[in-house]
């Protein structure tokens, strides 16, 4: 299960620390800029779930918590600044990103992250790896 739901799984152990955070953190009560935080850290966890892996677009998945992460960021900035709260919060969405990057992953097309691809239903120049990490 991990092997073929990995990314997901980090993800939504991201999304989930988030929650537990936000409301158990400060006055424990989620506030209008921890519910946004929280919003994002659920959209970063279905949407790694949702997209499929390609052959030639393997790093999608981290990249799609790349750019929510970032998002995550700047929200937090933006809204309330940062304080020793936020930054816990933003620790971890780049910990959620990183563990969406290392994790492996199969989709039901039988692509999997990483090189070499076991899980790699196609064959041909398109489905090769080259040199770059394919996460």
């Amino acid at each position: 299960m991990l092997k073929k739901y990995g990314k997901a799984l980090a993800a939504v152990i991201g999304a989930a620390l988030t929650v537990a955070y936000g409301a158990l953190s400060g006055d424990q009560h989620i506030d209008p800029d921890e519910a946004v935080q929280i919003a994002i850290a659920t959209a970063t966890a279905v949407s790694v779930y949702l997209v499929p892996l390609a052959p030639q677009y393997r790093w999608a998945k981290t990249a799609i918590a790349i750019v929510l992460s970032v998002l995550q960021v700047l929200t937090t900035v933006l809204l309330g600044g940062l304080d020793s709260n936020e930054w816990i919060a933003l620790l971890l969405a780049a910990l959620t990103a990183a563990g969406v990057g290392v994790a492996p992953a199969v989709s039901s097309n039988g692509v999997a992250s990483g090189r070499g691809g076991a899980g790699t239903a196609a064959t041909g120049p398109s489905s090769t790896t080259t040199g770059a990490a394919a996460s």
